[in-house]
């Protein structure tokens, strides 16, 4: 299963103007499509889509919220798609559920899935207030400063929890704390693993964590959100 972390704006996702042969493989965002009763090609009209839906968001959260929702949308900002896979993702899920619940052995080797994994099974059962398990599995996190993941609907009106970007990157560092202790220039270096079902449990988790920490240095030094595309 493809699984990517995109940082660009909203209007080039929905666009879909960052596509390569790889991500073509994955889901088509609610916008694409002739099929679709969405289907929106124009840019100019996707951004003012985007910028319709912050206003609608920023008037919903306002008891929540210390600042708009609101940040550079259309096609100049910067991209960057990050190839985090389907074992790399499931790397970061179960670090983090094993670092949360905190008492039970953790594995060893790869893990082809996290299926039936006992940690998330615990914390799908009783999730309770966890900051770090609520951030980690949001699909969309926004360059603005709230301290809450929320479920919400896209610009699509499909339902998706979101986050922001601070607030991954503080769950990324208390992630690292609890687990490796791991310099910046240590973690870019996990970057070049390659998984495979002879690499450990811990090699998996490494990459993954890399692939969420790049994209969210990226998004804080651009001010740009992360969209979580499978």
């Amino acid at each position: 299963m493809l699984i990517e972390l995109y940082v660009g704006t909203l209007t080039r996702y929905y666009s879909e103007q960052w596509q390569n042969a790889n991500t073509r493989a994955g889901k088509l965002t609610p916008f694409s499509g002739d099929r679709s009763p969405h289907s929106v090609n124009d840019p100019v009209e996707l951004q003012g889509i985007v910028a319709e839906w912050l206003e609608k968001a920023t008037q919903k959260l306002k008891e929540h919220l210390t600042e708009p929702l609101a940040w550079r949308e259309g096609m100049s900002p910067d991209f960057k798609v990050a190839e985090i896979g389907f074992q790399g993702y499931g790397g970061v899920v179960m670090l983090a559920a094993y670092t949360v619940t905190g008492h039970l052995p953790r594995p060893t080797s790869f893990q082809r899935t996290w299926n039936k994994d006992p940690a998330i099974e615990i914390l799908n059962r009783e999730p309770g207030n966890n900051a770090i398990w609520e951030i980690i599995n949001c699909s969309l996190w926004m360059p603005c400063k709230f301290q809450f993941g929320i479920g919400m609907k896209d610009p699509a009106g499909q339902p998706i929890r979101a986050g922001s970007v601070d607030m991954l990157w503080t769950a990324l560092q208390q992630l690292n704390e609890a687990n490796w202790k791991a310099s910046p220039e240590e973690i870019f270096g996990w970057l070049k693993y390659e998984l495979n079902e002879d690499v450990s449990f811990d090699t998996q988790a490494k990459f993954g964590f890399a692939m969420f920490h790049e994209a969210c240095r990226m998004a804080r030094e651009k001010q740009l959100p992360i969209k979580l595309h499978y």
